[in-house]
């Protein structure tokens, strides 16, 4: 068994330890049992290789199922400890405010515990870090990263709606929140009191969607600056909706797909620049780099980034199709630190699952793969259509709708994103130099712009172009999943195959 095998073996042990616990109550005695048992299978028989990979793996997974109950018992603790009511409190804006159309989402950190009146507060060893609170406000004034903000309101424990299945506490709980505040009286003491780095990469990301903002108008600009800083809250709600019917929302949103694609966008501009082999792949991590940065560097984008980069470090060292290690772990190395998002960031999912899928079902497709059209986009769809076979089940999941004319509109569609966020990019750049300028450059991703969006809200205004796919559980998932492996696993049995009938002639 080789190092590369017990690897695998042991990350997926500790990963299905994580996934059970996530869903399932495992009591402590269970845990303490299977610890017994991986100690007490290596004590019998501790010269045996296969043995001792065997007593490790259940040990692996009585840790991710330890882990993540603990994570949850911390996680429910302090929902039931923190104070309710009327507070005065001081603190500062851990993250950009998330802006919709008709209000602003803050999360606000709090560090003196003695702001707080109701002592239950510090009990059960629950004191001694930053505590959060999400405040919903009203859309103007406007806060900023880094803002000091004295906040009057009353706290206020999150509620899960009981005719629906999100659980809005626990993805909170995972973020650390675990009181809101809702009609608050905001008085900005001081600005400028976060981290001095990232607070000047939000300024210039700020300052990019600026210039996008006067270049492109919208609903393009929006589209815009979806793809090259991921979200869609800055489209319509109508436009937002258009994206779901067709099944194209995973274009605005930064997945380790979306990092992948434009990963393979400067890969091939780096070798129409004429770069060296190393040096495609060095400029393509360096974009991803700045992609996520571009961003605004949120923990989303981080991991998205992540994804992304393993896939191009796996297609430089020629293993597409045999870096699952890598991307296990790095999921291991962030669900060790908080488990909670493998049920309860479905962003953490999707770029997991997207990665994935494009790492283990690209190949695949490549076979079947008709015609020869430029390989820039051979490679967008083929990478696309494998994200999205993984990603399907927890779409449907979430969103409870299932796009029929999803294949279409993504044939239709995908093809010119590499080129409108490339060229895109430019014009902003552009931008900052002259805004005419900007302009100029920006003509032709703007007709480009135009033309998708025409075909986006005409596909989307078809009567059949999604169903509804009420009660898709986590059974059906499972289901789905099961289906998809066993169909990686007869494939890859049959490459085998057809490789050994080779070396035997």
């Amino acid at each position: 068994m080789t190092k590369s095998r017990i690897f695998f073996i042991l990350s997926l042990a500790f990963l299905a330890g994580i996934f059970f616990a996530s869903f399932f109550q495992i009591e402590k005695y269970i845990v303490l049992a299977l610890a017994a048992a991986g100690i007490l299978i290596f004590t019998i028989n501790y010269r045996n290789k296969k043995i001792i990979v065997a007593s490790a793996a259940v040990i692996f997974l009585a840790l991710g199922i330890w882990r993540t109950n603990f994570s949850l018992e911390n996680s429910k603790k302090r929902l039931a400890n923190q104070e309710l009511g009327p507070v005065e409190l001081t603190g500062i804006v851990l993250k950009e405010p998330e802006i919709s159309e008709t209000n602003q989402k803050i999360v606000v950190g709090i560090e003196d515990e003695k702001q707080y009146s109701n002592t239950v507060y510090c009990t059960n060893n629950l004191c001694g870090e930053k505590k959060r609170i999400l405040i919903t406000a009203p859309l103007y004034p406007q806060y900023s990263y880094g803002d000091e903000l004295k906040i009057k309101c009353s706290l206020e424990e999150p509620k899960n709606y009981a005719d629906s299945k999100f659980d809005y506490q626990m993805y909170l709980a995972k973020d650390r929140i675990y009181r809101i505040c809702n009609k608050a009286q905001i008085t900005v003491v001081s600005k400028n009191k976060g981290n001095k780095l990232y607070t000047f990469i939000l300024a210039v990301k700020n300052k990019f969607e600026e210039k996008l903002s006067a270049i492109f108008p919208d609903p393009e600009g929006a589209y815009l600056k979806g793809l090259l800083l991921g979200g869609s809250k800055r489209m319509t709600k109508d436009l937002s909706e258009a994206f779901q019917r067709t099944g194209i929302t995973h274009t605005v949103a930064v997945s380790g797909y979306n990092v992948t694609i434009v990963a393979a966008f400067l890969m091939w501009l780096g070798i129409w620049l004429g770069l060296w082999r190393q040096q495609v792949f060095s400029f393509a991590v360096i974009g991803i780099v700045l992609f996520v940065l571009m961003t605004g560097a949120p923990s989303s984008a981080v991991r998205a980034g992540i994804m992304g980069g393993l896939v191009i470090w796996a297609m430089k060292e020629g293993r597409l199709a045999n870096s699952t290690n890598a991307i296990l772990l790095a999921a291991g190395a962030m669900l060790a630190i908080n488990p909670l998002l493998l049920r309860y960031d479905a962003g953490f999912q999707l770029s997991f699952l997207a990665t994935i899928g494009i790492v283990q079902l690209s190949p695949i497709l490549e076979k079947f793969w008709w015609g020869r059209p430029p390989k820039l986009i051979q490679e967008t769809i083929i990478l696309t259509m494998s994200a999205m076979v993984f990603v399907l089940p927890i779409i449907l999941n979430s969103f409870e709708k299932i796009s029929l004319v999803s294949p279409i509109a993504n044939f239709v569609i995908l093809p010119a994103i590499p080129y409108i966020m490339g060229t895109g990019f430019a014009a902003g750049m552009a931008g900052f130099i002259f805004v005419p300028l900007g302009k100029l450059v920006g003509f032709i991703p703007y007709i480009l712009l135009k033309a998708e969006l025409f075909a986006v809200e005409w596909m989307a205004s078809w009567s059949w172009a999604s169903i509804e796919a009420k009660n898709f559980g986590w059974k059906y998932i499972l289901v789905c999943y099961l289906i998809l492996f066993w169909i990686l696993y007869y494939f890859k049995k049959k490459d085998k195959k057809i490789m050994t009938l080779a070396d035997e002639k």
